[in-house]
């Protein structure tokens, strides 16, 4: 009979606690823009209500997706780095130079460097409250 009991309180003490254990997350996608001109290039990265960082590449048409965000404030960054041949072989390491496959290539004219400012979440003054829909970075 005191086993009995004992591993009922057992079970409740777990239950109570599971759901501080679980981290609530969500999906965060939008369109990264530029003074109103699709971002073709690059990268986002947030850091999350947690402190985790997640980073995706931006595809040709500016969109972004990262699964798996914890929900909260995240804080963003933006890079969007030359994608000229010589600069994209510095940046994936030469995967294209040792036969691998990188991404497809940005449009003649179609890339065009964003400030500096944006690169680092800590700094970019981006913010996006990941949990709550549509996450588009329109910058300035």
């Amino acid at each position: 009979m005191i086993h009995r009991h004992l591993t009922v309180a057992a079970m409740i003490a777990l239950l109570a606690l599971a759901p501080g254990c679980s981290r609530s997350t969500a999906p965060v996608a939008g369109k990264v823009s530029y003074q109103g001109k699709p971002v073709v290039w690059g990268s986002v990265t947030l850091k999350a209500a947690d402190g985790s960082i997640h980073q995706i590449g931006i595809n040709l048409d500016g969109t972004y997706r990262l699964d798996g965000v914890p929900i909260g404030l995240a804080m963003v960054g933006v890079s969007s780095p030359n994608p000229a041949p010589s600069a994209r072989a510095r940046q994936l390491g030469g995967d294209e130079a040792r036969g691998r496959p990188g991404p497809p290539p940005v449009p003649p004219g179609a890339w065009f460097p964003l400030p500096d400012k944006y690169v680092e979440p800590a700094t970019s003054g981006l913010t996006i409250q990941v949990g709550s829909g549509t996450a588009d970075l329109d910058l300035k």
